[in-house]
């Protein structure tokens, strides 16, 4: 008797007998068979191959921590899968005897239980699974979350989007009921709750309902639409007009793509589904000019320094600028960053309305900025030759030792000397000026970055997904100088224990080990399109950064301490880390005010959180349309 056979038999009869044998031959030995049965496979033989079907489960637990098997037998599992694919594409589907359906039937079970060993084997890289939990498509759908994961696996294993849960019902149902408890939680807010969820589920039932294989009965579809048109009854009498309006455009978004119709993606119907919205109200326009008004006669600065901005070409917002001199061995590092703090009250309706947006939002074509543009271009943006208040971070750093030896903040006006671009910055690096003011500057900048990156330990892997496109000397000049005082200001919070906003980033221990990995294969490669393929994938699992009123660190920078305050014309963050600055740092605060401020951050910081995956997601799509429309003309 061969192996195979002595396998086989151990299978059909107590599987538990496995547990003492070669791990590898025996992952070898069921790969074997199932190639066997596939390539044997006969319509009228009525024998089945179901006692393959627990031989899975040990597979993946013998395969979980063996990298060199796993990648031994994908090619195989793939040639597997494809002949599956092609047998059932071939088979007729009208005639079958009771014996031919089951298997049919058989072949599909095996299948379906293929892709979920496929994608447990292919996913225990980046993520821990447990599959005594459940099918792993559902563990990627509603525990990990991510559409991206999902989208690749229904490109590689179509068939799962007709998958059952334990309970039997259909993966779809199961997500329609999830997208209705989603839009149920963003209707029965005040002022409509979180998006992120509402726009994730559609995101999902898209993807399903477009997938090739998925397959519906009417009677399945019938009740789908049933489900909708009952939640639509049931929240028929809301108080709210916006959510009552907002509830009809949901569903009806539903019943269109259950229906199999298109939905016309205009620019106006992803604003008002994103709520995105770009143009102001006029209420805020007005409030933006009377803004602009009542600041025209800003004072003079103390100090005359020579300030410089970098931005890229045409850049909307201009919001940090630096200077620096050289004196002693110490470098006298100047951050200059754009206050709207000083120009707009918290009582605003136009801060409101920055608070409701988080931050601007960039495509190719345009920009839908956070403030209106009079405010956030001209008036307080750092413009050439115009006084500007602004919060200026001054670093004294020892140029042997990069320690500071001292660091003050002040809110202050300024002049900036000229806006430059990152492409005149590294020119003038390369080939100098005749300005040697500017040239100096540059120089001193370029000599001091050094120091500043010494602060932090950027994660190879969350560099190259940040940076795939940057090759610009002066970008990464100037964002040392921006993480160094994100850092520095979160630190000086942290120790004095004060409230503040940080910018947080945690991988876990897990996550560390498989990442340390990935960093050691990509050190070997070059920045080939498989590389730049596998980081997306990784930019997809790796953890995403977020905002808390608790300091927990920045694995990505290496860092323990981190916020965002250098780009308040962009990021609301940023606005209310200034706040915090002005009222713990430059002015007096009591017991109470630490008490207040304290709850609100962590309520901003919320805010801010459940709505960043929807307005990268309405980037997304918006550029997508932009180019289909490019493409139709």
């Amino acid at each position: 008797m061969g192996y195979n056979q002595h396998i086989k038999n151990i299978l059909l009869n107590n599987n538990t007998e496995l547990s003492t044998h070669n791990k590898n031959k025996v992952s070898t030995a069921i790969v074997d068979l199932l190639e066997e049965e596939v390539l044997q496979f006969n319509l009228d033989d009525e024998s089945t191959f179901d006692y393959l079907y627990d031989a899975f489960d040990i597979l993946v637990n013998n395969l979980r921590n063996t990298k060199e098997m796993q990648i031994q037998l994908y090619d195989r599992f793939t040639y597997i899968h494809n002949e599956m694919r092609n047998i059932l594409h071939t088979l007729p589907k009208e005639g079958l005897s009771e014996s031919q359906k089951a298997k049919i039937g058989s072949l599909h079970r095996m299948m379906n239980k293929m892709e979920d060993t496929m994608l447990r084997i292919y996913y225990n890289s980046p993520i821990e699974y447990d599959p005594s939990k459940e099918e792993y498509i559902y563990f990627i759908i509603f525990d990990l979350k991510n559409i991206n994961f999902f989208r690749t696996a229904c490109e590689r294993f179509p068939h799962m989007v007709n998958s059952l849960n334990k309970k039997g019902i259909p993966l779809i149902e199961v997500v329609l009921t999830k997208y209705l408890e989603a839009l149920h939680d963003y209707i029965s807010k005040p002022n409509l709750g979180p998006l992120d969820d509402l726009i994730y589920y559609d995101k999902v039932f898209s993807t399903i309902l477009e997938t090739d294989k998925f397959n519906i009965s009417d009677v399945e579809k019938k009740l789908l639409l049933n489900k909708i048109n009952k939640f639509r009854t049931s929240h028929s009498r809301l108080t709210s007009q916006r959510a009552k309006e907002k509830m009809y455009f949901f569903t009806n978004d539903a019943l269109i793509k259950l229906n199999g119709d298109t939905i016309d993606e205009t620019y106006s119907y992803l604003n008002y589904k994103y709520e995105v919205h770009d143009v102001f109200k006029e209420a805020h326009k007005s409030e933006a000019n009377q803004i602009y008004i009542a600041n025209q006669n800003i004072k003079k600065p103390k100090y005359n320094k020579s300030i410089y901005t970098f931005d890229g070409e045409g850049a909307c917002e201009i919001d940090d600028g630096l200077s620096i001199t050289f004196e002693d061995g110490i470098y006298h590092l100047g951050v200059h960053i754009a206050d709207p703090t000083a120009y707009i009250s918290e009582s605003s309706i136009v801060n409101d309305e920055a608070r409701k947006r988080t931050r601007s939002l960039y495509m190719e074509d345009s920009c839908i900025p956070m403030y209106p543009l009079n405010l956030s271009k001209d008036l307080m943006g750092l413009n050439e030759g115009k006084r500007t208040y602004s919060m200026s971070y001054y670093f004294d750093i020892d140029s042997r030792t990069g320690n500071i030896i001292n660091f003050k903040v002040k809110a202050e006006p300024i002049i900036v000397t000229k806006n430059m671009t990152y492409d005149q910055f590294d020119y003038i690096l390369k080939h100098g000026t005749h300005d040697k003011n500017i040239e100096e500057t540059l120089i001193l900048l370029n000599q001091v970055s050094a120091i500043l990156k010494q602060s932090y330990s950027e994660d190879l892997i969350y560099h190259e997904f940040h940076n795939l496109r940057d090759t610009q000397v002066s970008r990464g000049i100037v964002e040392s100088a921006m993480i160094y005082t994100n850092h520095n200001i979160a630190k000086l919070f942290d120790e004095q224990g004060l409230p503040f906003i940080y910018r947080c980033h945690v991988v876990d221990e897990d996550q560390q080990v498989e990442l340390t990995d990935l960093q050691e294969r990509l050190k070997l490669r070059q920045k080939t399109d498989q590389m730049i393929k596998d980081l997306e994938m990784i930019k997809n699992l790796f953890p995403r950064a977020y905002y808390s009123n608790v300091n927990d660190g920045h694995y990505g920078l290496g860092i323990d301490y981190y916020s965002h305050v250098t780009s308040p014309l962009r990021r609301y963050a940023d606005n209310v880390a200034n706040r915090c600055i002005k009222k713990f740092v430059i002015n007096s605060y009591n017991e109470e005010d630490i008490k207040a401020y304290n709850e609100y951050i962590g309520m901003i910081s919320e805010e801010i959180n459940q709505k960043r995956r929807s307005l990268d997601d309405y980037e997304i799509v918006r550029g997508r349309i932009k180019i289909l429309n490019n493409l139709n003309k």
